[in-house]
């Protein structure tokens, strides 16, 4: 008798207490490219790389590190990912681990496909004539 309502105690407790919530993951192979948070965005719809030395240097400088996603067309943090200034100047396939609640990538894997040809963003002056 006491075993059957600590049982069903136990299981009257355990309905009523909600359980813990696991981060909507997932797997991704994606192309793109890695930048820094202050410069990295979505132009109507579209995602680019930006500079790579001002990348490079805004990471030294502590920006927080991110990925360009061309599948996504979204940029997403890169958590604890030490070879992330290697990779800056290329497109790169990433694969990864997607947190979607945080959009945070874990990067297991990234392989380089091409070089980024560096180019200012900000457009040129016109010449007086």
């Amino acid at each position: 008798m006491i075993r059957t309502v600590a049982t069903m105690l136990l299981a009257l407790t355990a309905m009523t207490v909600d359980a813990p919530r696991t981060p909507a993951t997932r797997d991704v192979t994606w192309t793109g490219w890695f930048s820094d948070k202050g410069c990295a965005r979505v132009r109507d719809g579209e995602v680019a790389p930006n500079g790579t030395e001002c990348v490079k240097k805004c990471l030294k400088d502590g920006a927080v590190a991110v990925f360009l996603s061309e599948q996504a067309k979204a940029v997403f943090d890169v958590r604890d990912y030490a070879s992330v200034m290697d990779d800056v100047g290329f497109r790169v396939e990433l694969t990864g681990t997607l947190d979607e609640e945080t959009k945070t990538l874990t990067v297991k894997a990234v392989k380089h496909l091409s070089e980024v040809v560096s180019t200012c963003a900000l457009p040129r002056k016109k010449e007086k004539g």
